[in-house]
């Protein structure tokens, strides 16, 4: 038996991961419920924030867990009930000075579930509550208006 060349090693290892991306790629995947602008679509928007009321704004990272490439200030989805993830671009929250800002551990701090409907536009934000410890950072829904 020949010995194994690194030629070999290295055919062997990159036919055993695209084998390993085939399997993947037939693996059902769900579509992100993104759509066109329009009247039969909501909006999600998660910005300007309220600094001075402890309101900041969000970026959308996912939705029902399946992450969106890249974060998005806005996005149109389609009618529904979701799970929508956020980063939140919360800088210096007040009352903290030069302190450090305690960890963000809460569980589901920054997630909330939403019903959208067509036609409406939904503001989501960040908050700060100080005085809501351990879980002085949650996701609200700051306003609902009908979209123009």
């Amino acid at each position: 038996m020949k010995p194994r060349t690194a030629t070999t090693k290295l055919t062997t290892t990159l036919t055993a991961l695209l084998a390993g991306a085939m399997l993947l790629a037939q693996a059902p995947v769900q579509a992100l419920p993104l759509t066109d602008p329009g009247p039969d679509a909501a909006q999600l928007i998660g910005s300007p924030g309220f600094p001075g009321s402890d309101l900041y704004e969000v970026s959308f990272i996912a939705i029902d867990g399946q992450m969106i490439v890249g974060d998005r200030d806005w996005l149109w989805i389609e009618p529904g009930s979701y799970e929508i993830t956020v980063r939140m671009k919360v800088i210096d929250p007040q009352g903290l000075g030069f302190r450090r800002p305690e960890r963000r551990e809460t569980e589901g701090y920054n997630t909330i579930e939403i019903d959208a409907e067509a036609g409406r536009t939904y503001h989501i934000l960040g908050r700060y509550d100080a005085s809501n410890r351990p879980a002085t950072y949650s996701t609200i829904l700051h306003e609902v208006t009908d979209t123009p």
